[in-house]
């Protein structure tokens, strides 16, 4: 998407005829946004709710806006009224819509978006899919500058592998973390994978990159076919 600054500039340099039609081009695409922000309510929240034309604020790089109940922006009848819900962002570069609940208001919610920007934006230079809004990722050590290093970094992140416990007859995913030993072990084959941590996931690729301690790459997690660990259970039941 273009930026409206873009558009904007040019302006004064056009004859009355052009700007006309520019304006027009411009009033579409503010229009847009607020298409979006409704598609995304009605789909996400439900039909029985309304974006209040107060609630809308937009900047060149985000657009804000709200929601509330149709009943009791009709009636203000605050039995009808909606809590809850906070400012709802879109970020114009591409097109994510970001959700706060009721503890931010519009400012807090556009400086901690901005901040997460600037964050996902140096983990991209390494790793150009990073989402900050998403923590599912698989992290794939491939090779190794410091070990030592590395071995701190996973450690105060809590790096964990999960087993399976059956208990009853009730299967229960326990995480364990890895000892500096377990570690030690898991870095003679390369690469290493590793699924889950504790902590800013953010934060751990930052220091990864900063302490330029290894070579690694992230994935999406794969949901894996869980028929061994149902072959266990199923064997517990029939004994």
């Amino acid at each position: 998407m273009i930026p409206l600054s873009f558009i904007k500039a040019p302006l004064l340099s056009f004859n009355k005829k052009y700007s006309s039609k520019i304006h027009i081009v411009i009033q579409i695409m503010e229009n847009n946004y607020l298409e979006v922000a409704r598609k995304y309510v009605y789909d996400t929240i439900g039909e029985k709710f309304y974006i209040p034309e107060d609630s809308i604020y937009e900047y060149e790089d985000i657009f804000c806006f709200s929601y509330q109940s149709k009943k009791y922006l009709e009636t203000s009848d605050f039995r009808e009224m909606s809590v809850g819900q906070g400012p709802q962002l879109i970020i114009k570069a591409d097109g994510r819509i970001i959700p706060f609940g009721s503890a931010y208001t519009f400012d807090a919610a556009i400086r901690e978006t901005r901040k997460k920007i600037l964050i996902e934006k140096t983990i991209r230079e390494i790793c150009p899919n990073y989402n900050y809004w998403q923590d599912n990722y698989v992290l794939t050590i491939n090779k190794i500058f410091n070990e030592e290093t590395l071995i701190s970094i996973l450690k105060d992140h809590r790096a964990t592998y999960i087993i399976p416990e059956i208990i009853g007859n009730s299967i229960h995913r326990v995480g364990k973390v890895y000892t500096k030993n377990d570690l030690i072990r898991r870095f003679k084959e390369l690469p290493a994978s590793f699924n889950t941590f504790y902590g800013l996931y953010s934060d751990l690729l930052i220091k990864l990159t900063e302490s330029y301690c290894c070579n690694f790459s992230i994935s999406q997690k794969k949901i894996k076919n869980s028929h061994l660990i149902q072959i266990m259970l199923q064997k517990k039941i029939l004994r």
